[in-house]
């Protein structure tokens, strides 16, 4: 029989020695397993290994080396592997996903391959990796009670049509009514055999629409209590209490932007380019960033352009812009508003002054 390979150890203990003061450690997190990769001064592999993806496993592993750069990809554990990092005191980089992919596209994919891919970008130029600012780990998990409130909206949503479509091949079309009293309405005018049938679901709607509130009602309370700095954002005409929370915990910091401007692009809110000689053809948005806030600067915006929107230098510049003509104005017109917005919001959080609708005819 031939004789086994011997096996290596799953777990390559970091040498607690000085002397690797200077040197880059690459992380590819994994959602069990995590693997890294360590260069010396002179890009050489010294040590390859993999730790438990938890705040146990960090800490075993990384405590007692000194300041360090380590670098790691984000996603869905980055944020507080990351923060654990900074609070060991190590030099810790986040690299965009957009550009490391795009940079290190390969057949030869593996985690010790993307482990030392990403420690030799860092060694090198850490700006190839155009690295982020992770909000903190308090700040995520007040954004997870929004995307909470998001997936139960979303989960009513198709009940709500799911029940109409339910009973339509029955005969009967469900009256048009607010999701407020939705539920109460349908019980009202459904037949008996259809009430049974369709009773539980209607159940679900109702309690789904209480749970809504009571998660507007904490929205409401973090941004009188623990973020203060969006009651300057209501002033905006269009902008409620939930898209001025999700925009400051979205972004994190306001000290993240040197210009007000860029927050549009980071949104995705930017058409993209593709030019090339005498060849410059007009493109949709990136749709890069964040889904949700995206979605809900255009609802606002799309608020602020419609019959119900107030009067402002905002809205008279969005409604010149649509009446252009075309196929697409207003969705153009939508899209540049919602961009405008982006860069209002973060200029009034910055310097928190008070909101003039009119501020061309003020100066």
């Amino acid at each position: 029989m031939p004789m086994k390979k011997p096996t290596q150890h799953l777990i390559a203990e970091v040498p607690r020695s000085n002397s690797r003061v200077g040197m880059t450690i690459g992380i590819d997190l994994g959602d069990v397993w995590s693997h890294y990769c360590t260069l010396n001064e002179d890009g050489e592999v010294v040590d390859r290994g993999r730790f438990r993806t938890t705040p146990a496993g960090v800490e075993k592993w990384f405590t007692d080396l000194p300041r360090i750069r380590i670098a790691m990809e984000a996603g869905t554990h980055s944020i507080w592997v990351s923060e654990q990092l900074q609070e060991l005191g190590h030099e810790v980089i986040v690299a965009n996903v957009r550009e490391l992919r795009a940079i290190s596209h390969s057949d030869r994919k593996s985690d010790q391959v993307d482990a030392e891919k990403i420690a030799r970008y860092a060694r090198l130029d850490p700006k190839i990796l155009r690295p982020i600012a992770h909000r903190t780990v308090a700040q995520q998990e007040a954004l997870t009670l929004i995307r909470a409130r998001n997936l139960v909206v979303r989960l009513r949503t198709a009940a709500v049509n799911a029940v109409r479509g339910l009973a339509k091949p029955c005969g009967y079309r469900l009256p048009a009514s607010s999701t407020l009293c939705f539920a109460k309405r349908c019980m009202a005018v459904l037949p008996p055999a259809l009430a049974e049938a369709l009773g539980p679901v209607l159940e679900q709607i109702a309690a789904m629409t209480v749970k809504i509130k009571q998660y507007d009602r904490t929205i409401k309370r973090l941004t009188e209590t623990e973020y203060p700095e969006t009651q300057a954002l209501l002033q905006v005409y269009g902008v409620g209490q939930l898209t001025a929370l999700t925009y400051v915990l979205t972004l994190g910091s306001k000290e993240r932007f040197q210009r007000s401007r860029d927050v549009g692009c980071y949104l995705g809110l930017r058409p993209r380019r593709s030019q090339s000689g005498d060849s410059d053809p007009q493109l949709g948005i990136t749709k890069a960033g964040n889904i949700y806030l995206r979605s809900l600067l255009v609802e606002c915006a799309n608020h602020v352009l419609g019959p119900h929107g107030r009067d402002s230098t905002l809205r008279q510049w969005g409604l010149h812009l649509a009446s252009r003509g075309g196929k697409q104005s207003r969705n153009r017109a939508i899209v540049a508003v919602a961009r405008k917005l982006a860069v209002l919001l973060h200029r009034i959080w910055v310097t928190q002054e008070p909101y003039i609708p009119f501020y061309v005819v003020a100066a």
